[in-house]
């Protein structure tokens, strides 16, 4: 593979038209939300009373069950569900004329370890078949009763955001106090509004479906650009919602490097201006909107280590019908995160839709903050907020893997890698 270059955004360009639009449900794909309300709780936590000013423009959902405590009393592990939605309701972004109930066709959890020094992205896939729990009512009424062998991305249209929740909970074992949803032209405004995102191409890209093509080699991606590959399957890969996460995981990966590097972070004007958009384009959880939650998990979020910081695709197999079912690990891998041990992953199992790279342009691990914890070398003695293995209990807190397991795919935020181009 030839070298990544850095080439104009101009080359990067959505073409509308090209071709006959068919089958739109098998094309609705959403596009990702973690990176993007990664932004908005940094944000909010250095803005702070900007954000009171701009709070009055969030639109909220509960959850079920009791809220948490205040998060500053909880001095602990967190998990945040982020949900990317289809809906074309209100959109200006997308006009295809698909009318239906609206899916979540991006689901991710983001799990923060107890001595906040680790993060595990995990990408559940939207065509995953589950049984679903019986979910509340957003309404007020009766509780949706479960249901068996249900594909993932119509718990939205089912129950809200809060039924996504819900169901999230019972095959990942995490308990999900927070969630946030995002809708298309969130992701148009918020990616301009971080100044475009750097993603490499390790060949030519063309997805005539969603309107994106690039050439080899790195480009600045944002705007309606940025919703074109992220909604993209056809181009990269093997053309399946798979393949997608995995270049997704590309785009957050590059978006998490950009932040730390670029002080995005520390300039006020642009996260005024990514607050104003944040605010105006998603929905959050009753329990997330407030001000002292976002300005806590910003300070959590802020100081953690790229190389802690993992994206993983929940281990999940084709059925033979164009489905994917959860492996025989699945499981083991959700059980590690819930327990803030490290999945060990394969560098060169990154997922048909990207491959590990050596970037001229990567951050050197010789060259990383030295400030940042290094939790190697943390002293449970002398840091209240380091987890001592040795009052761990064993037989709830499964063994850190030295090996990679294998089926489970996935990156590091320090780990660079490129998109692939669709290759079957």
């Amino acid at each position: 593979m030839a070298p990544p270059k850095i080439v104009d955004a101009p080359e990067v360009r959505p073409r509308h038209g090209r071709l006959r639009r068919r089958h739109p449900v098998r094309r609705i794909v959403g596009f990702v939300a973690l990176g993007l309300t990664v932004v908005l709780v940094a944000t909010v936590g250095v803005l702070g009373i900007s954000f009171l000013q701009l709070q009055g423009d969030v639109e909220t959902v509960d959850l079920a069950g009791d809220p948490p405590p205040a998060f500053a009393e909880q001095q602990g592990a967190f998990n945040i569900l982020l949900v990317g939605s289809d809906s074309r309701d209100g959109q200006g972004s997308v006009d295809d004329g698909y009318s239906g109930n609206a899916l979540n066709d991006v689901t991710m959890v983001l799990h923060v370890s107890e001595d906040h020094q680790r993060a595990t992205v995990v990408s559940f896939p939207r065509d995953l078949l589950i049984d679903f729990p019986a979910c509340a009512d957003p309404e007020g009424g009766a509780d949706i009763p479960a249901a068996r062998n249900q594909q993932l991305n119509t718990a939205l249209g089912r129950g809200g955001l809060g039924c996504v929740a819900t169901v999230v909970e019972s095959i990942s074992g995490l308990d999900i106090p927070y969630a946030a949803l995002i809708g298309f032209d969130g992701v148009v405004n918020m990616s301009s509004a971080v100044g475009g995102v750097p993603v490499c191409f390790a060949g030519d890209i063309a997805d005539p479906y969603t309107g994106f093509y690039a050439s080899e080699g790195t480009h600045d991606i944002a705007g309606e650009q940025a919703l074109a590959f992220l909604r993209m399957r056809h181009g990269v890969g093997d053309g399946s919602d798979l393949s997608r996460i995995s270049s997704q995981q590309v785009f957050l990966s590059s978006l998490i490097r950009k932040l730390q590097s670029d002080a995005v972070l520390t300039d006020l004007g642009r996260l005024y201006a990514i607050a104003q958009v944040a605010t105006s384009s998603m929905t959050m959880s009753t329990s997330l909107n407030d001000v002292g939650t976002m300005v806590s998990m910003a300070r959590v979020l802020a100081n953690i280590p790229l190389d802690t910081m993992q994206f993983i695709q929940y281990p999940s197999a084709s059925n033979g019908t164009g489905r994917v079912v959860p492996t025989a690990v699945a499981d083991e891998v959700m059980a590690l995160i819930a327990a803030d041990q490290p999945v060990t992953l394969d560098p060169n199992a990154t997922g048909q839709g990207a491959e590990s790279t050596a970037d001229p342009n990567a951050t050197d691990p010789a060259t990383t903050d030295p400030t940042a914890t290094d939790p190697a070398t943390t002293d449970p003695a002398t840091d209240p907020t380091a987890t001592n293995p040795a009052t761990s209990d064993p037989a709830t807190t499964p063994p850190a893997t030295e090996t990679p397991i294998e089926g489970v795919q996935g990156t590091d935020a320090s780990q660079q890698t490129c998109v692939v181009p669709y290759q079957f």
